[in-house]
């Protein structure tokens, strides 16, 4: 009788859906994907500015990459301003730049455009949705290998972005298509007030932890991949201000199970009391914090680091800023900052939600442009792994 009655149940269940709420059913894969296009492209500038853009083909001649390279890197130690001498992509931040001036949020710092490169490599899904206060936040899930999987290949793992103070999504595209491409689904958003979000409603006091609670809540149970999703398989990456609320999220949220917190600034902005999940913490030596000043932001993090438990990971960029880790132009970093910063937040991803060996292995070598001033370690498990980089190119 207990069979019957567990099989009548279970048809009733799969009749109803399953009585989730999700589009599609949460659990139930979706027989396509949604539609979905690249990232956002400023409109043109003035034509007075276009027509002054046209000869930016002169720059490569007029400063040469080796010349700027000396200009903006005396000590020869890896910072540059991010392709000043690409013309396409100066044409490109100049139109962005002006288009967020004249646009209806002409206050912030930054543009919302993103940066080409990444713009075009991404398969992004663009939705609003509602924080527990009533503000609508504006999201964008990206789609794994670019679309070209079809869902029925899931559920996929699955990671949430969470973005740096006055920045925007759009920053990050680096970190979406990095994810995307290795077969993750990607989820990130705009913090209420930044990007195309709207401000805090009335009563909303701009919780961050919360904010990304409710995108998980959007992701998984009311958005148009939820059933997509491998529960089971969930990690979230931040920078900056998102840096601190990823270390928050982990700490009280059971549906992360692993964390990246790129450049969480201090010890007192470390919002947790333990870590259940393993952690990493990315930083850079010339992280002052925040403002370009060498040797400062590993002391600040490292008490950061120096609280966590169990698996957990300090990895430190040599000559790499606090824009590290944005695909922002123009902004002075190190020119490896990217695929330093990407190879080891991915790596921890696909050992601790795939369990890839190959990943391991990434997370135990050093690459050549770790800090050679400062000590980065990796512990996993009963082991650990100290590791620095080559020192300055000669």
């Amino acid at each position: 009788m207990k069979r019957i009655a567990a099989l009548l149940l279970a048809l009733w269940l799969a009749a109803c859906g399953g009585g989730s709420q999700a589009p599609g059913g949460a659990g139930v894969l979706p027989k396509a994907w949604p539609a979905s296009g690249p990232g956002e492209d400023p409109p043109p500038a003035p034509p007075v500015v276009e027509a002054l853009m046209g000869r930016l083909d002169l720059l490569p001649a007029l400063l040469p990459p080796a010349v700027a390279t000396t200009l903006f890197d005396p000590l020869i130690t890896g910072v540059t301003v991010r392709d000043l001498t690409d013309p396409a992509l100066v044409a490109f931040t100049v139109r962005a730049t002006l288009a967020q001036l004249l646009g209806p949020k002409p206050a912030e710092i930054f543009h919302w455009y993103g940066h080409p490169d990444y713009n075009h490599s991404v398969a992004q899904v663009p939705v609003h949705f509602q924080n527990r206060h009533g503000t609508s936040l504006y999201g964008e899930i990206v789609l794994p290998r670019r679309g070209q999987v079809p869902p029925s290949d899931g559920p996929f793992p699955a990671i949430l972005v969470l973005e740096g103070q006055n920045t925007n999504l759009a920053m990050y595209r680096w970190w979406h298509q990095l994810y995307a491409d290795a077969g993750y689904l990607v989820f990130a958003f705009d913090f209420s007030g930044q990007g195309h979000s709207e401000d805090e409603a009335e009563g909303d006091p701009g919780d961050n932890v919360h904010d990304a609670q409710d995108a998980l809540d959007y992701l998984l149970e009311r958005s148009p991949v939820a059933g997509a999703v491998d529960r089971r398989r969930i990690g979230v990456v931040g920078h900056s201000m998102g840096a601190i609320a990823s270390l928050g999220l982990q700490a009280v949220e059971p549906r992360i199970h692993a964390a990246v917190a790129a450049a969480p600034i201090s010890e007192s902005s470390a919002p947790f009391d333990a870590n259940p999940v393993p952690v990493m913490i990315q930083t850079g030596d010339h992280d002052g914090p925040v403002a370009p000043i060498p040797a400062v932001n590993p002391a600040v993090v490292r008490p950061v680091y120096d609280k966590l438990q169990g698996d957990r990971a300090f990895i430190v960029a040599d000559a790499s800023t606090h824009a590290q880790h944005t695909n922002y132009a123009l902004l002075p970093t190190a020119s490896w900052g990217l695929e330093l910063a990407g190879r080891y937040s991915l790596a921890w991803m696909d050992w601790h939600l795939r369990r890839d060996p190959a990943a391991l292995e990434i997370l135990r070598s050093p690459h050549p442009h770790l800090s050679w001033l400062w000590d980065s370690e990796v512990r996993i498990g009963p082991d650990s792994v100290v590791m620095r980089g080559a020192g300055p190119l000669p």
